[in-house]
């Protein structure tokens, strides 16, 4: 016999099945949608800039209708490399409030506060509380960990002036979507380990984020260009944040860090055809080993990002609904 090595090259996509039979009802109107109107909207075989732009197009039909703001007010909170866009959220003309300070998702590349603001305005109706928008620069122009201290700028900020807008600085959730998700849960960390602490952090709401794991078996079964979740779009996400050795920050991969201490309880939700999954659970088991309270939403036959699509799927607006709802209940523990 002779033996040699065949040409065959790594295919990361091969063995995935096709989502599409997978998906719920409402999920499918979803891509269906998509499909007509902005079937490239999420493939980074683009410049950023071109990306960017796809991304903001193709985020406004989602943003229309939702729960309406009584008043939204824009501030500029001095940051590490230049003043951070803040947008506050007000659900009624209360004179003070609790705030969920909200990181949007991404992939740290792309979006805002106005590409997440049905979103916001959803978690503001559901926990009665004021909701904090961070703008943080975007990579590859900034780059990890820009974007945690200028979320940690605008939670200081307001835990110093919050008297001056009506927020209350001693009881804060933080909250974020994907690449949000995992600034929130850094941020979380990272005021732990600073001067001032998180004692005032009461409860984290986390939206099919990344928290550290590499590869995962959803990993391999998840995650086409129907969300822009392949292996390259991830990777191409990851890179132009984060360097090879930040890669392995304990305030990046937080499964790096020690979560036996200065968790408050705990939100999450995800997509079963998520390749983020795995993060959720492995997060959950941890949470569960140190005894920090937990509530998790495995939603089926849904795709990442599927917060945003409230227009179509009542599964969106029940997990925001029912994150604000966790948030509520833990303002008085």
């Amino acid at each position: 016999m002779e033996f040699f090595m065949p040409d065959r090259k790594p295919d990361y996509e091969r063995n995935k099945p096709d989502p599409y039979p997978l998906l719920s009802e409402s999920m499918r109107k979803v891509v269906d949608y998509q499909a007509a109107h902005a079937a490239d909207a999420f493939d980074t075989n683009c410049s950023w800039d071109e990306l960017r732009v796809k991304y903001v197009q193709e985020r406004r039909f989602w943003n229309e209708g939702g729960p309406e703001a009584f008043k939204t007010v824009e501030v500029m909170v001095p940051g590490p490399i230049g003043d951070v866009p803040a947008r506050i959220y007000y659900p009624d003309d209360k004179p003070e409030h609790y705030a969920v300070v909200f990181i949007h998702g991404g992939g740290y590349t792309v979006g805002s506060n106005d590409t997440h603001d049905r979103m916001m305005r959803s978690v503001m109706a559901s926990s009665g509380c004021c909701v904090i928008g961070v703008d943080y620069h975007l990579a590859p122009e900034a780059k990890f960990p820009i974007p945690l201290y200028e979320a940690a700028a605008v939670v200081r900020y307001f835990q110093e002036r919050g008297a001056e807008y009506g927020i209350l600085p001693d009881k804060m959730a933080l909250g974020g979507d994907s690449g949000g998700a995992n600034l929130a849960l850094g941020l979380n960390l990272y005021l732990r380990d600073t001067p001032g602490g998180n004692a005032f952090v009461k409860a984290l709401l986390l939206y099919y984020g990344a928290f550290g794991m590499m590869d995962s078996c959803s990993f391999r079964l998840y995650g086409t260009l129907l969300d822009g979740m392949r292996r390259s779009d991830l990777a191409a996400y990851i890179n132009y944040y984060a360097t090879p050795e930040d890669q392995e920050n304990p305030y990046y991969a937080a499964f790096l860090n020690d979560l036996s201490f200065g968790m408050p309880p705990v939100y999450m939700c995800c997509g079963d055809l998520d390749p983020l999954l795995d993060n959720t659970k492995t997060l959950e088991a941890f949470m569960k080993l140190y005894n920090v309270p937990t509530q998790v939403d495995i939603v089926p036959g849904v795709l990442h990002a599927f917060m945003h699509y409230g227009r179509m799927m009542p599964e969106a607006v029940e997990c925001l609904e029912r994150s604000g709802a966790f948030f509520k209940a833990h303002l008085d523990q």
